[in-house]
């Protein structure tokens, strides 16, 4: 019952902060970024990131990302696919190239300088798509470049993050590495044929069947069964939930009703758990420790991905205000670097000394990412 009275203060607050920012022309998920901090450790220290927020807010993301799939255009997602990975790529270089120079300047080994150059090469996508699905600006190409440029940096993130994990621990294995792309193979044949052949098929039995909410509900379940199996690969379950999303949007005839039910059940109350969930580990006193450090990698964080992603935007034909879009759409860091900083802490790649400075910063980046992308989308409407 405790953990029900937090969730419903949560989702109250939620609801007083996205009011007051959406009178403020500003996009609501920003209000419930810094309500995060405010509600953790940071300031009052009454809502903490237990099992129940983290799976509520799990939830949250998968959704999310499986709402943004079913409102991508797969057209436009296949036409942009040579500059999405182009920007993915430059989008890493820049990062990571920014925040090892970083970590040697304030005196870290070389071998942690390498780990947490790579927990900033990642991008979490799942901030940007709240901002572009309020501005109306998902399906455009920018935001289709910034959707498939996300899913492309994923596998790079994760690809680094195995190599780099495997060489600086000792326990590399080019065994270990083929098993992963083969893996990674066999998924992307199991979502064409799924997308092709099985999902609109299953999605279309919910006609023969008598019961509330069918269509949606086979909508949940595939979108939770692909995030498992990309977990369980080894990818990030939110590509998942995305790839799900897009298999989904094919039954044209379910595709609105579908949208509009998993809408309302996540921007209920799972959603607006995990844009709160990101702020809520963000602690004072190791910022007054770090100050410097938190605001070089805070810095070089954000210009990395902008210059960098917005480099490989314009090298593919875009515009300087589109590039400036799309490199403000990758800023955001989110639960995937956070994810990679706990895995290197607990791999002892990231020592407890620079641990919470990584995790301000990322978190940092995450709630000054759509400020960005509002000022950008401000100076590009459709």
């Amino acid at each position: 019952m405790e953990f029900i009275t937090l969730l419903a203060l949560m989702l109250f607050l939620t609801l007083v902060v996205s009011h007051i920012f959406n009178r403020l022309n500003l996009p609501a998920v920003i209000g419930q970024l810094i309500l995060g901090v405010i509600l953790g450790k940071g300031v009052l220290n009454i809502v903490k990131a237990d099992n129940n927020v983290n799976l509520f807010a799990e939830i949250g993301v998968i959704l999310l990302m499986f709402l943004a799939g079913l409102e991508s255009n797969l057209k436009l997602l296949r036409k942009h696919l040579v500059p999405s990975v182009t920007v993915a790529i430059f989008g890493v270089i820049l990062p990571v190239a920014l925040t090892l120079m970083t970590s040697l300047i304030f005196g870290i080994n070389f071998k942690e300088s390498i780990f947490i150059s790579v927990v900033f090469a990642a991008t979490s996508v799942s901030i940007s798509v709240e901002v572009l699905k309020s501005l109306n600006y998902l399906s455009s190409a920018s935001g289709t470049v910034i959707l498939g440029a996300a899913v492309v940096d994923d596998i790079l993130a994760i690809s680094i993050l195995s190599v780099m994990s495997g060489t600086l621990t000792g326990a590399f294995s080019m065994k270990k590495i083929l098993m992963l792309l083969g893996l990674w193979i066999l998924f992307g044949v199991l979502i064409v044929v799924l997308h092709k052949w099985v999902i609109p098929q299953i999605i279309h039995l919910a006609d023969y069947i008598e019961a509330t909410q069918a269509p949606t509900i086979f909508a949940l379940v595939i979108c939770f069964v692909m995030a498992y199996i990309a977990d369980k690969v080894e990818l990030d379950a939110v590509l998942g939930a995305f790839v799900a999303g897009i298999a989904v949007s094919n039954s044209k005839y379910y595709k609105e009703k579908i949208g509009s039910n998993i809408e309302a059940i996540g921007y209920s109350i799972f959603i607006p758990v995990f844009f709160i969930s990101i702020g809520l580990n963000l602690e004072f006193s190791s910022f007054l420790k770090d100050f410097w450090l938190i605001v070089f990698f805070t810095i070089t964080g954000v210009v990395g991905k902008l210059f960098g992603a917005g480099f490989g935007a314009k090298l593919s034909g875009f515009d300087l205000k589109d590039s400036y879009v799309i490199g403000s759409g990758m800023i955001s860091r989110g639960e995937m670097a956070l994810i990679i900083g706990q895995i290197g802490f607990s791999a002892h790649l990231l020592s407890e000394e620079y641990y919470s400075a990584v995790i301000i910063s990322v978190i940092l980046i995450t709630i000054i990412s759509p400020f960005f992308l509002k000022h950008s989308i401000s100076k590009n409407p459709l």
